[in-house]
């Protein structure tokens, strides 16, 4: 499928979701990104999914609380890359001011990959982390209760060169393999989920938990997530989290400098970064380093002009160009 007539397609779902115009661009190239990273649960899949919300939005993100390096922004329903933009805007200027900028976000719609966004921090010379929750849907290593978010983290490390990034969910696999599953009838990886006993299951209409990653450590973590993105902006976490308007957002900027006191930051990360290409694997082959595949991916795809895309994803994307938003 050519990248060309994926963009013409989205613009056209755009236009029919009554998308602002100087909007609608930038919607679908935030979308598109995932795609082209092969991070398809999080690429035209998702655009086709949070589509259905597009015409639901209420006006333009609002900052309604701040102290000092924090903020806590009201999305007002908008759509999701839109939202994020503002909200990395908004830490990179608390990050200016003071050093640090730490934004919660809520009430808006989903966007894609988060990379993205923790790279555009990044691009300003600071250190960027992004991360956010979703409903419960995640259980511990042997567990069978879904307690915790999916809880998606994304790092990005400024260097002389491209940001060093990484995004990954805290869970063997994120929710949207599960969604994708249900839709198309496919299996799901084995062992990522688990149905309502605690077994692991490869079959999507048994399936109630994602599983998070690295047993107990991964736990912690997920949890540490999970406060970062709830109770530290007083938004709802766990089983209050019921829809996409109560999904709490993080976004994190970190000035190394300190206002112009220490300087080399990016000098020393590219410094680690060549010591970490060099490494081999025991069987002689560079360590890969986070984000490498995706950013290979997403040269190749450029380079060819082309993506592979399912064919149920490509039918219901031209629903949704048709206006069509409801049909799977």
């Amino acid at each position: 499928m050519t990248i060309g007539s994926l963009r013409d397609l989205m613009g056209e779902a755009c236009r029919a979701a009554s998308v602002p115009k100087d909007k609608a661009e930038f919607v679908v190239e935030r979308y598109l990104a995932g795609e082209l990273r092969g991070r398809g649960a999080h690429g035209i899949a998702k655009f086709c999914f949070e589509a259905q919300f597009f015409s639901q939005r209420e006006g333009s993100p609002q900052i309604v609380r701040e102290h000092g390096a924090l903020a806590v922004i009201d999305a007002h329903r908008e759509i999701g890359p839109i939202s994020a933009a503002y909200a990395a805007e908004v830490a990179v200027g608390k990050a200016a001011e003071f050093g640090a900028g730490i934004v919660g976000m809520i009430n808006t719609q989903r966007y894609g990959i988060l990379a993205q966004w923790s790279e555009r921090i990044a691009e300003h010379g600071y250190l960027g982390v992004v991360m956010n929750t979703s409903r419960a849907e995640a259980t511990v290593h042997g567990g069978r209760s879904p307690v915790l978010g999916v809880n998606p983290l994304s790092f990005a490390i400024p260097t002389l060169n491209e940001p060093l990034v990484a995004d990954m969910s805290t869970t063997l696999a994120p929710m949207g393999v599960l969604w994708e599953a249900r839709r198309t009838g496919g299996p799901l990886p084995y062992g990522c989920f688990v149905d309502d006993r605690g077994n692991p299951t490869d079959d999507a209409d048994a399936a109630t938990s994602a599983v998070v990653f690295g047993e107990h450590r991964g736990f912690a973590l997920s949890l540490l997530v999970q406060i970062l993105t709830g109770s530290l902006f007083a938004f709802p976490m766990g089983a209050d989290v019921d829809s996409t308007w109560s999904t709490g957002y993080t976004f994190v900027a970190l000035d190394p400098s300190f206002g112009g006191q220490v300087t080399g930051f990016p000098e020393r990360n590219t410094q680690l970064v060549d010591a970490m290409r060099s490494a081999v694997t025991r069987d002689g082959a560079p360590v890969r380093l986070p984000g490498q595949m995706s950013k290979e991916r997403a040269d190749h795809a450029l380079a060819t002009g082309s993506v592979e895309l399912d064919a149920a994803v490509y039918r219901r994307l031209q629903a949704r160009a048709a206006g069509d938003f409801a049909s799977d």
